[in-house]
Order: C-alpha cells, then sequence, then structure tokens
C-alpha cells in the first residue's frame, strides 16, 4: 500500500548536515595525521637515517706537470684535460699520456697521495722493421 503524500517529501532531511560535518572532521583529522608525519620526519633530519657512519671524507691530490711542451695534449684517464696542475682524489690510481704534435709521447701511471710532481720527457717511439734485401730487379716486371 503507498503513503499519502507529506509536506517534507523532497526536501533534504536535517541528518544531511549532520553526515558533511562529519565528513569535514574526518579530512581535517587525516590532515592533522600528515602534519603530524611531516613535522617528525623533519624534525629528523636528513642524516638521521644513516646514524652511526660518517660520511666519507674525500681528499684531494695536487698534481704538477713540469716540462710539458706547447701544443702538447694532456689527457687523464683517457679524457683530455687543459691544465698542467690539476687536482684528483687520494688513493686512486689514474694514468696521464702527454703527446705532441710531432708525434712524440709520454705516459705514466700513478697513485695519488698528497701533492705530486711528475717530469715530462717525450720521446719518439721507433718500431724496428727486419728488411731482406732482394736481388736488383727480382720484383720488378
Amino acid at each position: 500500500m503507498a503513503h499519502p503524500p507529506r509536506e517534507n517529501d523532497g526536501q533534504p532531511l536535517h541528518g544531511v548536515g549532520r553526515v558533511l560535518d562529519s565528513r569535514w572532521m574526518m579530512a581535517f583529522s587525516v590532515l592533522a595525521v600528515l602534519v603530524a608525519i611531516a613535522w617528525a620526519l623533519a624534525e629528523r633530519g636528513p642524516t638521521a637515517g644513516r646514524a652511526g657512519t660518517p660520511a666519507p671524507e674525500i681528499t684531494m691530490s695536487t698534481v704538477e706537470l713540469l716540462g710539458v711542451p706547447k701544443g702538447a695534449e694532456v689527457s687523464l684517464d683517457g679524457r683530455q684535460i687543459d691544465n698542467t696542475l690539476f687536482g684528483v682524489a687520494s688513493g686512486t690510481r689514474h694514468a696521464l699520456e702527454v703527446t705532441d704534435p710531432n708525434g712524440r709521447s709520454w705516459r705514466q701511471v700513478f697513485l695519488a697521495e698528497g701533492s705530486l710532481s711528475l717530469v715530462v720527457e717525450l720521446r719518439t717511439h721507433f718500431v724496428e722493421v727486419q728488411v731482406t734485401p732482394s736481388a736488383p730487379g727480382a720484383g720488378q716486371d
């Protein structure tokens, strides 16, 4: 059996306002929790997770190349550098190569510790080839 229409049909009930109020309270509670988490993380700081492990201290060694001729190319670990005075991390092994436009070169591998001066002495590399002489006119047709 159907109920007869009432005066308040189609109008919102008073309970709807309470539902909206509880939603706002829930949103405020979630926001408060997020702010508390952010506050706790900010107080902890960026290094708190690594407590007990000191940051490694990187010391630098100074390397100076003496006797590098003008126009020579200097490369450190395969990369060209523009200076004859440079810094590298201490305790590491490096390879230096100096080559001039005439084809002379110098190579050195070193372990970086403290300050280091290296004297560059460019040399021409010779290749020995054995040739067996042949009789005159033997190879000519």
